[in-house]
């Protein structure tokens, strides 16, 4: 009977992977489970407001993507990576906070290694210092790690929840057109800090799984594309080619 329920959910696992109402569905009858397991990787008990709700969920739906069938069952493959995720966030929450952290590719959702992506920034940052005259990349994302900080979290953090499917990442571009074009959307943003979830909702067609999924990642793009980040606004070609088409 177990081994039946795991098969179950593995198939499950399996065709979210190509159906977003699917995973949205998936994702929400395990929510509880994702809650707890955040909850005990974090020492705390975590609730739907807290950034590492978001950190999990995104872990959750990463999993998702990257299961196959020969990694065993796919809940404990899935709370594995939750666990990761979380530990990681909380090993980078102690660094310094104007560390230059992160890698500006991660803006387009390229799913590289989380390890490599230290490894790797600041060869990125000095390579497009050579090519800019002004050297500016570097100083914008200090920046935006300094800017996203009064939104409760730090670019860095990003590599947890960049879109990877396309249809993610096309979403995605809808709410932050969507946001960009109502002057009262980004006034509550800038006010109160958080993502108008409902609002874009309502007006975008984006699910409220979706948004709260890719919350950070959607509001790191609208304060990017609608700030002063030349470069950084760069590396969101998909958002940037969505928002002319």
């Amino acid at each position: 009977m177990i081994i039946q329920m795991s098969n179950s959910v593995n198939a499950l696992a399996l065709a979210a992977k190509t159906d977003e109402p699917q995973r949205e569905a998936f994702i929400q009858s395990y929510e509880n489970l994702i809650l707890k397991t955040a909850s005990r990787a974090s020492f705390r008990y975590v609730t739907k407001s807290d950034d590492e709700w978001s950190v999990a969920l995104c872990a959750f739906s990463d999993a998702i993507d990257r299961y196959r069938p020969d990694q065993g069952s796919f809940l404990p493959f899935s709370l594995m990576l939750i666990r990761r995720a979380l530990i990681d966030y909380h090993r980078r929450a102690e660094t310094h906070l104007t560390e230059i952290s992160t890698s500006p590719f991660v803006l387009e959702g390229i799913d590289d290694d989380p390890d490599e992506w230290e490894k790797s920034v600041y060869l990125a940052v000095a390579e497009q210092s050579r090519e800019s005259a002004d050297r500016s990349l570097p100083d914008e994302i200090t920046a935006a790690n300094e800017m996203l900080q009064r939104y409760g979290f730090r670019f860095f953090d990003l590599t947890d929840c960049s879109p990877q499917q396309e249809k993610t990442k096309q979403a995605c571009a809808e709410a932050v057109w969507f946001v960009l074009s109502k002057p009262d959307l980004m006034q509550e943003l800038k006010k109160t800090g958080k993502l108008p979830i409902r609002a874009i909702a309502a007006g975008s067609g984006v699910s409220k799984k979706l948004l709260d999924r890719c919350r950070r990642y959607i509001i790191m793009a609208i304060l990017i594309l609608d700030g002063d980040y030349p470069q950084l606004s760069e590396y969101l070609k998909f958002i940037r080619k969505e928002g002319t088409a």
